[in-house]
């Protein structure tokens, strides 16, 4: 089978082609027996000012997507799968729809709701969503190509990792928060500000409260350094974007308990579906919560230790790029 997948360019720098969702999948379905090549909608490094300038930004989305339909003429991909792909337009997926046999796939990591292109959801022969909300929302819509399939993580790069001697002082921490700052994160640390959480993530450095920002550790973090985090974190904080998340559950949470990390985690609705509270998650409610958790946790290391076992075995047991592939698979097949 010859599968073509539609991501954002892989840029070998440090860690970060690692942490891409796009050569996760690749290697997924490359286990299932699959010919898979890449199409990148957005470029990165060198060529990322086309995503940036506006003056040429429409004029580059506009030969993307031509490009698109060429090299789906010329692979003739049985299946197209898409990861967020907003930039493609209903038009291009339209076009492949009608005019090939290729069964178009997407496999939206965000709300598409919030933060995608509405008319594009409708040409996807599956289009999956992460969200039971969103599920929802666009079922009631009419909009019966949209089916629930839960984020994961990649055991290939977040894993327990060692922190090495002259790490310590870098990755080792009580409590950490990694993701990137927007005002109710910011919100958020200063409410929590006593117990001086690591902080690591893009936008900290901008902040104007000067506690945080003793409390940033100066970089944004992926693959082998987000995992070299997690693990030396005693606790991970886990906040999930208001917006992005309504009922959904985000990556990291998938990607903390890949790392046999402990996370104290906002609670949503879908959490449920995929583990089990107080025994592989722990959930907070609201900061009087949470301020209440982080001390008892600190003081019980074996509790937090048997927690994240539970997590981790969950994780390697159902929620899996590998998985996700297959129960991929399954839904196309049965259909």
């Amino acid at each position: 089978m010859n599968i073509l997948i539609i991501g954002v360019e892989q840029i070998k720098r440090d860690e970060r082609y690692m942490d891409d969702k796009g050569w996760s999948f690749k290697k997924a379905f490359e286990k299932l027996g699959a010919k898979v090549e890449m199409f990148f909608y957005k470029k990165k490094g060198n060529l990322s000012f086309l995503e940036k300038d506006k003056r040429i930004k429409k004029f580059w989305h506009k030969y993307m997507n031509i490009n698109l339909i060429s090299c789906v003429k010329n692979i003739k991909p049985e299946i197209l799968i898409i990861l967020k792909g907003e930039t493609i337009s209903p038009e291009t997926l339209w076009y492949i729809r009608k005019k090939t046999s290729t069964i178009i796939v997407n496999i939206f990591p965000d709300n598409p709701i919030y933060m995608g292109n509405f008319k594009a959801i409708e040409p996807c022969h599956y289009f999956f969503v992460k969200d039971s909300y969103v599920l929802d929302t666009l079922w009631k819509a009419g909009l019966k190509n949209v089916f629930y399939l839960p984020q994961c993580t990649d055991p290939d790069v977040h894993k327990p990792m060692e922190i090495k001697p002259d790490e310590k002082s870098i990755y080792e921490t009580e409590l950490s928060l990694i993701g990137s700052m927007y005002p109710y994160r910011e919100k958020f640390v200063e409410n929590i500000i006593e117990f001086k959480p690591a902080i690591w993530g893009r936008g900290w450095s901008k902040t104007s409260n000067k506690e945080i920002l003793k409390l940033y550790r100066g970089f944004d973090i992926r693959g082998t350094a987000k995992a070299k985090a997690i693990s030396g974190s005693a606790i991970s904080l886990n906040i999930h974007h208001p917006l992005n998340d309504i009922n959904g559950v985000n990556r990291r949470t998938y990607d903390i308990a890949g790392c046999m990390g402990f996370q104290l985690v906002d609670y949503k609705r879908d959490i449920d579906r995929v583990f089990k509270i107080n025994e592989e998650i722990i959930c907070y409610k609201n900061i009087e919560d949470l301020k209440k958790l982080i001390p008892y946790y600190l003081k019980n290391p074996e509790e937090r230790k048997a927690i994240a076992q539970s997590a981790y075995k969950k994780v390697i047991e159902n929620h899996t790029y590998d998985i996700r592939a297959k129960q991929i698979m399954e839904i196309i097949d049965n259909r």
